[in-house]
């Protein structure tokens, strides 16, 4: 990267559907803000949900899993603003400097691992059977990509809709959430906003993919005002989005 000149890195999680690759306002963000790290978050929807949270710990910006967090603190509700304290869900979606990458290896020493508690399968010693635990049997030490956060000088954090940005794939199917249905209807219907913000409408049941070499986030589609789509399929190009009307 610093032979090629890059100054910026946008690193986001593969599992989101929704997430806006090289997102223009993301970086803008980082950029007018001089971040060297940045993040976005979305509101929790729910003390228990499964997201870690960024907060600040002894001075320092940087992400709490949800595994690390108490009940209690999970449950804290902020006296002004009625919402839950600790509200502001990382979703990997980061803004990165390549000065700051490089200097990584100057702190990496001082990373703390995080202790994840697993059902790892073994091998019976007596008798060669395969175990596979119902419950944790071992740990595992892990780190990740958001363990730098604290060791910014100068960080960011940018709060986006959830609708708009955030829809995991993380279950299996026929779960209920944050698994692969979840995932086409969320995208579908924000492309069905994108075409009805742009003047369309679109009938019950029919379903429209956009490709992202049509659109971003919703632009290009002024073409679409005041027709109405009759038929389901995917478009990527305006021609073949005139085929669906």
């Amino acid at each position: 990267m610093k032979k090629r000149k890059i100054d910026f890195v946008h690193a986001y999680g593969v599992d989101n559907c929704l997430v806006r690759v090289a997102d223009p306002v993301f970086i803008g963000f980082g950029i007018s803000k001089e971040a060297d790290c940045a993040v976005k978050v979305v509101r929790k929807i729910d003390p228990s949900e499964s997201v870690g949270v960024v907060a600040m710990r002894d001075n320092h910006y940087g992400v709490v899993e949800y595994s690390e967090i108490s009940k209690e603190q999970a449950e804290r509700i902020d006296p002004k603003s009625g919402e839950l304290a600790f509200r502001a869900a990382n979703i990997v979606n980061h803004f990165y400097t390549t000065e700051f990458l490089r200097s990584i290896e100057t702190f990496e020493d001082n990373l703390a691992f995080h202790i994840a508690r697993k059902k790892i399968p073994y091998v019976e010693l007596e008798d060669g059977q395969l175990v596979k635990p119902n419950k944790p049997n071992g740990m595992k030490l892990e780190l990740f990509v958001f363990d730098v956060f604290p060791f910014s000088k100068r960080f960011g954090v940018m709060e986006v809709e959830r609708i708009e940005e955030f829809s995991p794939l993380k279950n299996a199917p026929g779960t209920g959430f944050d698994d692969p249905e979840t995932s086409r209807r969320d995208i579908l219907a924000q492309h069905k906003r994108f075409l009805t913000h742009a003047g369309a409408a679109v009938k019950d049941n029919i379903e429209i993919e956009l490709s992202p070499s049509l659109t971003y986030a919703g632009e290009g589609l002024e073409s679409v005002d005041g027709k109405v789509f009759l038929r389901t399929g995917i478009a990527n190009s305006l021609h073949e989005l005139d085929a669906l009307f």
